[in-house]
């Protein structure tokens, strides 16, 4: 009975295998950095600020891999030589500065511009001081490969200081790269929603884990981790491919939480409930894949707003 036992595991381990085989391993996607543009009566200063804390929140996410357009040895003669091509339309994104681009491998470019800022205090009716700053900038997304706007998000700051006026916009900067601001509160780097949206990382399922008393998997492995941006609690959705008549659709069959990061590798704990559907997936050789969805607890910054305004 036993060896029969060994022989369905081993069975089950070559078909799962050999469906890994077609598989790849998560890989950064190259992002270039540009300088960004500012509306009229901004300066270059609030500006590069901006620029810097969105680049510090990309490191802080750990996504993508950043080139800054500005301090990189291949691409800053592009901009000292004042010789550099705009590349976001159809009508020059081929000329000289997205070639250089592309010899870097690199696959996006990202944009900024910076469309207000404003700063200005209120007192209340016992002499107290608050002071506010206004900042709002967009970040652009184009594709290196055929030129397209991949995507577009805009952002509108709103912060504050009992302090002075610098506090409160650098409260907004603290706000883009992450970390504590000026009222102790911990806050995920704004740009986060924005990897979340338009650099989903896909990856697989390398193994099952353990099961419970009753034969149930409590969690599972996948490839991927400290080096492509995972962190505990985040959140990954797992989807295999169904046929439709013609069509083939991918199906999300079930959610998974990051539990355990190490490099190359991540333990993900399994609902009870949909751990027998994937179980049974993966062991019938089923090609699953497992998307990077959003990180445990970014609704709390959408409730955090709610409340402070």
């Amino acid at each position: 009975m036993k060896k029969m036992f060994r022989f369905v595991v081993l069975a089950v381990a070559i078909l799962s295998a050999t469906s890994l085989y077609a598989q790849e391993d998560p890989e950064k996607q190259t992002v270039i950095i540009e300088p960004f543009s500012t509306s009229p009566g901004i300066s270059t200063t609030i500006t590069d600020n901006v620029r810097s804390a969105v680049i510090t929140g990309l490191n802080t996410v750990n996504r993508v891999h950043i080139v800054d357009a500005l301090t990189d040895s291949r691409l800053k003669g592009l901009f000292a030589e004042k010789n550099y091509e705009d590349v976001v339309n159809e009508y020059n994104w081929q000329q000289e500065s997205t070639a250089a681009y592309k010899a870097l491998n690199a696959n996006f470019l990202l944009k900024g511009n910076v469309e207000m800022y404003e700063l200005y205090k209120k007192t209340d009716e016992n002499g107290n001081v608050t002071f506010f700053c206004m900042l709002n900038f967009t970040l652009q997304l184009t594709d290196l490969n055929d030129g397209s706007i991949k995507g577009s998000k805009s952002y509108q700051l709103n912060e504050l200081s009992v302090s002075n006026v610098d506090d409160a916009f650098n409260n907004c900067l603290k706000k883009i790269t992450g970390g504590r601001n000026g009222l102790g509160i911990n806050m995920k780097p704004e740009v986060l929603g924005f990897c979340n949206e338009y650099f989903k990382v896909t990856t697989y399922i390398i193994e099952l884990g353990e099961t419970n008393k009753k034969g149930v998997v409590v969690d599972l492995w996948i490839s991927g981790g400290e080096e492509i941006g995972y962190q505990k609690g985040s959140v990954f959705y797992v989807y295999k491919q169904k046929k439709i008549g013609s069509k083939v659709i991918r199906e999300k069959i079930a959610e998974i939480v990051a539990e355990e990061v190490m490099e190359g590798l991540t333990r993900c704990k399994v609902k009870a409930k949909e751990s027998p559907i994937i179980q049974q997936e993966f062991n019938a050789g089923t090609q699953l894949e497992v998307i990077l969805d959003h990180q445990s607890g970014d609704g709390l910054k959408e409730f955090g707003k709610a409340i402070f305004g």
